[in-house]
């Protein structure tokens, strides 16, 4: 995944307060990484393992710094620095002015040199938590997304099973859709997916036999995210009365997306199986599991200490 400055400036000017002091024939240059560099000690000429391909952000310091340094050897440093064909773009904070030298060496290297107005330990926060969102990897599954007592459930199945209008019967119970049909999942670090929708069907749902609604007109914002972590899939798939399906739930099932493993749970639909109702249970089972409760365990546990009793 990458993004280019262009697309930084275009997104989040406002926010970051960004102005393009020059080098804007660079701003195709393309961010590989989410994290950022502040080069205090390239400057002192320290430049082994130095992280090229990073947004390189200038604050107080490394300013004063600079200042302190006659025309050519700033510019012989920052050539070094911004030279390199990884080499990204720089960002002044605290709307510090660039030196003579900055404007020549950025200018002539087409490489993009920003300032804004925020401070750098706030901005260099809120920048890593964008690219991180922006560069995430990231797949797209059939389903459907919801929040069921604060939970993050990914309900999945064939096309047809239900799973519209189970999630359509959850949001009546007064629980929340993330999005239907296609859900976006971005994994935002090593152990945590997130689901979202695409713009264009946000808030949209797909219910056949009515066509398509708007849960956020119909229900209220109330019954709406625009994301959630996903913490259970649920996957609803046709009762096949020759399949052995759990009863007492011992063994633990899982799935694998983006290789994060996430807890799966398997239901059959059948006639007068009310979907909403157990993917409630399943919801509130799971939360009970990830605070340390597990009933099966638990009733497994107290049959042992009976059988060994008498």
């Amino acid at each position: 995944m990458s993004i280019d400055v262009n697309t930084l400036l275009k997104e989040r000017s406002e926010d970051f307060k960004f102005e393009l002091l020059t080098g804007s024939k660079g701003v195709d240059r393309v961010i590989t990484v989410p994290d950022i560099n502040r080069p205090g000690l390239a400057l002192a000429g320290f430049f082994e393992h130095f992280p090229y391909e990073r947004i390189q952000v200038l604050g107080v310091m490394e300013h004063i710094y600079l200042n302190r340094l006659d025309h050519d050897t700033q510019r012989r440093l920052l050539e070094r620095i911004f030279s390199n064909e990884k080499a990204v773009g720089c960002i002044l904070t605290r709307n510090l002015e660039p030196t003579t030298a900055m404007i020549k060496v950025f200018s002539d290297l087409d490489v993009p040199l920003l300032k804004t107005e925020l401070r750098s330990s706030s901005f260099i926060g809120d920048l890593i938590y964008y690219l991180r969102d922006k560069l995430a990897p990231s797949i797209k599954v059939h389903g459907v997304m919801t929040s069921v007592y604060g939970l993050g459930v990914l309900i999945i199945g064939k096309s047809a099973i239900g799973k519209s209008e189970c999630a359509l019967e959850l949001v009546k119970r007064g629980h929340k859709l993330v999005v239907d049909d296609i859900v976006n999942i971005k994994k935002r670090s090593w152990c945590t997916l997130i689901g979202s929708s695409l713009d264009l069907t946000k808030h949209l749902m797909e219910v056949r036999g009515i066509g398509v609604i708007d849960i956020k007109e119909l229900f209220g914002t109330g019954n709406i995210l625009d994301e959630a972590h996903i913490e259970l899939v649920i996957e609803l798939e046709e009762w096949d009365p020759t399949k052995q399906y759990e009863r007492m739930g011992m063994d633990e099932h899982y799935t694998d997306y983006l290789n994060v493993k996430i807890p799966k749970v398997t239901i059959p639909v059948g006639p007068g199986r009310n979907l909403a109702v157990l993917v409630e249970t399943a919801s509130l089972n799971q939360r009970v599991k990830n605070n340390g409760y597990f009933a099966a365990k638990n009733l497994s546990d107290k049959l042992q200490k009976e059988i060994n009793k008498n």
